[in-house]
């Protein structure tokens, strides 16, 4: 890493850690961008440059930007089984939240107060599942929109969310591989209930009668 990339990673980390103090100490919305910037000793185009928005603070505060699981499931061996390829991304993912723990919490704390900027962070997980669809879809053989590759996707995003929620409820001393792990196991070896879709009665397609429904018509 170069002397330039080296200050540009450090003006961002203080930007951001500067803006994270004052949304704490005033409030996200009583916080202007020309305070943190002031606060931050930088000039307001500076700001700007490296933060185009003040809900970018918290969504792409640098802790938060450790590699994505994408590309870590892309990195794997090619001819490693999906399972195992997927494990892997995952412990090496949270692992690298994991290093930051502390500090997510208080980003992620700052985010749930604020429904505009907790809004948004849908738009950041439905990037980042689109990213990991195609992945997946390589390594299925399937297509990114294509059912199967969507569950994997989304059970993926799943066990982050609770991994990580479980670690920052209490700043709990184990790493989120951890929970993990625990969730894995739990869908892995049935000891929770999944649901069980009624039986369909003879002579009745679902596609048909939702098609029925949507026209005004009633073959039920």
């Amino acid at each position: 890493m170069g002397l330039r990339e080296q200050n540009a990673r450090r003006t961002r980390s203080t930007i951001a850690e500067v803006a994270l103090v004052l949304f704490e100490e005033r409030g996200y919305e009583a916080t202007t961008m020309e305070q943190i910037a002031g606060a931050a000793d930088v000039g307001t185009s500076t700001l700007y440059r490296y933060f185009p928005t003040k809900d970018s603070l918290l969504l792409e505060h640098p802790v938060l930007d450790v590699r994505p699981i994408a590309d870590l499931l892309a990195g794997r061996p090619v001819d490693e089984p999906v399972d195992v390829a997927l494990g892997q991304a995952l412990a090496a993912h949270l692992a690298a939240l994991d290093a930051g723990i502390e500090k997510i919490a208080r980003v992620r704390l700052q985010i749930d107060r604020n429904p505009a900027v907790r809004a948004r962070t849908w738009d950041v997980w439905g990037r980042q599942r689109t990213l990991l669809e195609q992945v997946l879809a390589d390594r299925l053989d399937t297509a990114p929109e294509a059912l199967e590759t969507q569950v994997v996707a989304h059970i993926i995003q799943m066990i982050i969310q609770m991994a990580m929620d479980q670690t920052r409820a209490v700043i709990s001393p184990e790493s989120p591989v951890v929970y993990a792990e625990r969730v894995v196991d739990l869908l892995s070896s049935g000891a929770v209930p999944l649901p069980r879709m009624p039986a369909k009665p003879p002579g009745r397609d679902w596609t048909m009668v939702r098609r029925a429904a949507r026209g005004g018509e009633s073959n039920v």
